[in-house]
């Protein structure tokens, strides 16, 4: 019996409480980009592999994954990818998705994490870019990059 009076009375306050306060807690957009197609990268150059737009001025939580696959080499290949906001551009974006790996060889195969988040002051593109440094060949495929305003 008192465990039931407890259980009531805590349910009567966190009821009482979520009508009391205003809650902040909903995104006001959200954009994403699937990009299939693959895209064999330029030894020791860039590739924009792909894009994404907000659409509004605000705070966005960026999420997504790369993948990745080295063919006819006997080497391991060193892989970054990182988010910019110009094509093939060479500078990440300050607090924006960026990641490291290496794919082993041969025929290794990796999912890069893109987790990061980006203050936009206007609308704006966000280009997935990536490079590898090594000696063989390095294709991304299914690529996946969204974005949550949360402010």
């Amino acid at each position: 019996m008192k465990s039931s009076i407890r259980t009531f009375v805590l349910a009567a306050f966190a009821a009482a409480s979520l009508t009391a306060f205003p809650h902040f807690a909903s995104a006001e957009s959200f954009a994403v980009s699937v990009e299939y197609l693959s895209h064999t990268l330029p030894q020791g150059g860039l590739a924009s592999v792909n894009v994404m737009t907000l659409p509004n001025a605000g705070t966005y939580i960026i999420g997504g994954q790369e993948s990745a696959l080295a063919y006819s080499t006997t080497e391991a290949q060193p892989v970054y990818c990182y988010t910019s906001t110009q094509a093939g551009g060479s500078t990440p974006l300050v607090d924006g998705p960026a990641s490291w790996t290496t794919i082993q060889a041969p025929g290794g195969y990796v999912t890069i994490p893109l987790n990061g988040y980006y203050v936009a002051t206007a609308p704006t593109n966000i280009w997935v870019v990536c490079r590898y440094y090594g000696q063989g060949v390095v294709t991304t495929f299914n690529g996946t990059i969204t974005a949550t305003q949360v402010k």
